[in-house]
């Protein structure tokens, strides 16, 4: 069944008999085990709070010591805050919406303990975490470690030195780090803007691989888009994609490009009019080209940008594009940009790395058919980002509704003895903020499926355009319920 929490339910169900418990550790320390069955989370992120709460939800009598291993002193939300770029009024002032949490806060009403530390080592054989603060046993352990970004793997001729200067000048802003790549951006756009916005914004999507939030890149070139708008600034949203389409939505997206920002969003070299005259010249109109069908046929004739290396110093690009319009030779543009945002391929989080279990290509772990424990050690789980073997999309709605049910499972183990988890309980839901004015945004749903295999995967998508609050109520149900209450 498919499952959106409301808010209000969620916060009852975790707050039932729970206490509050929040510790700090000092360096060296040993905590040692007491009689109570251990479970420790890796990562304070979306999926290892929501499953270190619902552990606890489901432990009446508190029998289950839960300590969250956490690097951040705060967590910075990456959902919903690419509508910092458009300085959506609703946000900002109107909801009171915030991105930064403080993990003190986070955990006042849940008998968690939380140690904020680096993980230095794991051990699946003797069940010990080592950090910074000292060792600590386990019985089971939650990696939650989310992703990283892999520069090698989008530009292998660059050496450390290029990226560092990609990481400081055209920083991702995907990664979990307490917000600093986001800030890089957001301060850049506040000079240009003071510079009277000459010169292009440009966003460079992730090209292969499994992706954390495909439709992101793609949201936030609508929310600058806005800011262009706002303010009246001369320069334009470039989106420079290896795909001839968005990677997400992308239909929905084409249509929000040409209808809401026509004039102030290329993608891959196509203004919005170059769009509408190639749906036409498909033989198509602006109104029956989104099909599944249509847009397929649609697409092959919109162009590709693939970005074959970046100058910092003439902040310049060098694209290889395939107009697939009139010329299929392809060539080679250079585009000077203002602010540019890269994003790179990603990876499994390098703490990840640390445990000795199966792992895919990517870095996931492998997790048992049915189960989110890994196939080698079934006393190590994952949650989020890093699930291997099961079809689930790299999401903040994946690692919350996942995290609950998880949770769910490992305490009915503990307690109980019983081996339960039902994926299908868990839902899909994302949002796309694409205008402020009026303020949309694009809804995606799904529902979850367990194969013969016994491999998770989607299935029963449906997309459609939402009012705008619809992606306030589901951060405030994702995000704010677990780290804010």
């Amino acid at each position: 069944a498919f499952v959106l929490m409301k808010r209000r339910n969620f916060i009852q169900s975790i707050s039932i008999g729970l206490c509050a418990s929040a510790l700090n550790v000092s360096a060296n320390t040993y905590l040692p085990k007491t009689n109570k069955t251990r479970v420790i989370v890796i990562g304070g992120g979306i999926g290892g709070i929501n499953t270190a709460q619902s552990i606890k939800a489901n432990d009446p009598e508190n029998k289950i010591e839960v300590i969250i291993l956490e690097r951040n002193k705060t967590y910075f939300a990456c959902p919903m805050s690419n509508t910092l770029f458009g300085e959506i009024k609703e946000v900002i002032k109107d909801e009171g919406i915030t991105f930064h949490y403080d993990y003190n806060t986070t955990i006042k009403n849940h008998n968690i303990n939380v140690i904020i530390t680096e993980v230095l080592n794991a051990d699946i054989q003797k069940k010990t975490i080592t950090t910074s603060n000292g060792k600590l046993s386990y019985d089971f352990v939650v990696v939650a470690t989310g992703i990283s970004n892999d520069y090698k793997k989008s530009f292998p001729k660059w050496d450390n030195t290029k990226i560092q200067k990609a990481k400081k000048e055209t920083p991702s802003g995907m990664i979990s780090d307490s917000g600093v790549e986001k800030n890089i951006l957001l301060k850049q756009m506040q000079t240009w803007k003071k510079n009277g916005g000459d010169g292009d914004f440009i966003i460079v999507p992730p090209f292969g691989g499994k992706v954390r939030c495909l439709p992101a890149a793609y949201e936030r070139a609508c929310m600058v888009s806005e800011f262009i708008k706002k303010y009246k600034l001369k320069g334009k949203v470039q989106i420079l994609d290896n795909s001839s389409s968005p990677k997400a939505k992308g239909a929905k997206f084409i249509e929000m490009f040409m209808k809401y920002h026509k004039d102030t969003i290329n993608f891959n070299g196509m203004t919005g009019q170059d769009m509408e005259n190639r749906i036409i010249k498909a033989g198509y109109t602006l109104d029956n080209f989104k099909s599944k069908e249509n847009f397929s046929i649609v697409e092959e004739s919109f162009s590709t940008a693939k970005v074959q290396d970046v100058d910092f110093d003439k902040k310049q690009l060098k694209v290889k594009i395939n107009d697939n319009f009139d010329d299929d030779n392809g060539f080679i543009k250079y585009f000077n940009y203002s602010i540019a945002n890269i994003m790179p391929r990603h990876k499994a989080n390098i703490t990840t790395e640390l445990f000795k279990v199966k792992k895919d290509k990517w870095g996931a772990i492998i997790c048992a058919p049915k189960r989110l424990y890994s196939v080698s050690d079934n006393s190590v789980y994952a949650i989020g980002d890093i699930v291997g073997f099961h079809k689930l999309s790299p999401s903040a709605q994946v690692s919350s509704s996942m995290g609950i049910i998880l949770g769910k499972s490992i305490a009915k183990r503990i307690l109980e003895n019983k081996d339960k988890l039902d994926m299908t309980e868990a839902g899909i839901t994302c949002f796309s903020m694409v205008s402020s004015q009026p303020l949309k945004a694009i809804e995606i749903a799904k529902k979850i499926k367990i194969t013969k295999k016994g491999q998770a995967k989607p299935y029963g998508t449906t997309t459609s355009f939402t009012n705008g609050y619809g992606l306030i109520g589901w951060y405030q149900a994702v995000v704010e319920t677990p780290f804010k209450y």
